[in-house]
């Protein structure tokens, strides 16, 4: 591999928190004057803003969505919404079959969606594509879980029968282990093929993805996942604890007192008398809630760090994650709490800060210059699906 071939490109967001600011806040007033209508016109100028301070190799990227395109499909997204909320008034059936059928189009509105966010996206005056086939769609979301889940119930009810026939203690210890592995496993296995699906099905012009995804590579990242997840709940319920034994001295009793208060909707008498437990309850609730956002934070990065590492572009240029989780849950952590605290007036300084770290943790590898075609994706005209999908939020987080 020569000098070019193996040269690093670093990602680079050039946004400014003062100017999205000024799109921001006219986007949100616009969509309420107009009851929404200036919605469509307001993602495009997002979308826009973001692509175009989004620069890899001294180019930026295009986001070339026309805001009519969104508004006739965000309209239809709205009558399907509306029908299916009153339906059930009319004719449970009818609202049944509706939902039923939207379940089965599923796979053909995230085929759909993949395909027009990558058409609208444009580098180097190379328009990207998804490729993947409704075929493929339909396997990843429907057929393969569903195997996945039936053989997993399979093999457990087997293990634990034949273990029952021991002991059934033998049968309770193996039962969990059993479940907590398999069911582990088979998330991984899902993911494993649903990453499979999309990465392999992005193209730059004529130039295909390849992601080469392994599902025990995957299940290694949650097994380590679910190993910090445990041990840290273990060491926070030791350390509460702890602390709630010094607070009460052994009297646990006042504990449940509280709780009963509570539970009583005894809420004001709660906070006059006990006031060290309310603290501890909230500390239990904070404490929790924090970690949860770490695990979640902690696989995020470690998925992404490891699906970008297998990801290629026809064998030139190679893509590259290095996403820190501790300093990802910093800036998840510290995002809510300035959006919380302005009243969502910080809400374009979190956008920007998110964009700036998730940029600083990506690359590419390649000589992007030498390899940069000419060849356009077409086909642009229908945003229906797309809007249909964002209206009953079906996302596939694979990246």
């Amino acid at each position: 591999m020569d000098s070019q071939t193996k040269k690093n490109n670093p990602f680079y967001f050039n946004g400014k928190v003062g100017e999205y600011f000024g799109i921001w806040i006219v986007n949100v007033l616009l969509t309420i004057l107009t009851l929404g209508i200036y919605s469509a016109w307001a993602k495009v100028r997002n979308k826009q803003y973001f692509y175009g301070n989004t620069e890899l190799a001294d180019e930026s990227f295009e986001y070339l969505a026309k805001p009519l395109q969104i508004l006739v499909g965000r309209i239809i997204a709205v009558v399907l919404l509306i029908a299916w909320a009153t339906l059930p008034a009319v004719s449970e059936a009818a609202s049944v079959i509706l939902g039923l059928a939207f379940v089965a189009l599923m796979p053909v509105l995230v085929v759909r969606n993949l395909r027009f966010d990558c058409r609208v996206t444009r580098y180097r005056n190379v328009r990207f594509n998804f490729s993947g086939s409704y075929g493929g769609a339909y396997m990843a979301l429907f057929v393969l879980p569903v195997l996945y889940v039936l053989g997993f119930m399979l093999v457990v009810s087997a293990v634990i029968f034949v273990s029952s026939l021991i002991s059934p203690v033998v049968a309770g210890i193996v039962g969990v282990v059993v479940v907590g592995l398999g069911a582990t496993y088979m998330y991984a296995l899902m993911t494993t093929q649903m990453s499979r699906y999309v990465l392999n099905g992005y193209q730059w012009g004529e130039l295909q993805f390849i992601a080469e995804i392994d599902v025990n590579a995957v299940f290694k990242v949650f097994l380590k996942v679910a190993a910090i997840g445990l041990l840290a709940t273990l060491v926070l319920m030791l350390a509460l604890a702890g602390i709630a034994f010094a607070a009460f001295n052994a009297d646990f009793s006042q504990l449940g007192g509280v709780l009963m208060q509570l539970s009583q909707g005894g809420l004001q008498d709660a906070l006059s008398s006990q006031t060290v437990i309310l603290g501890l309850l909230a500390a239990v609730y904070l404490s929790f809630f924090l970690l949860g956002w770490f695990v979640t934070a902690y696989l995020q990065a470690c998925l992404r760090n490891y699906q970008f590492g297998q990801t290629e572009l026809d064998g030139q240029l190679y893509m590259n994650s290095e996403v820190k989780p501790l300093a990802f849950l910093g800036v998840m952590l510290s995002n809510m709490l300035i959006c919380v605290f302005s009243l969502g007036l910080a809400i374009p300084l979190a956008k920007i800060r998110m964009a700036k770290f998730i940029a600083d943790a990506t690359s590419v590898t390649g000589d992007i210059t030498h390899i940069a075609t000419q060849n356009q994706v077409s086909d642009t005209k229908a945003a229906i699906a797309d809007e249909v999908a964002d209206a009953f939020s079906i996302e596939i987080g694979v990246i």
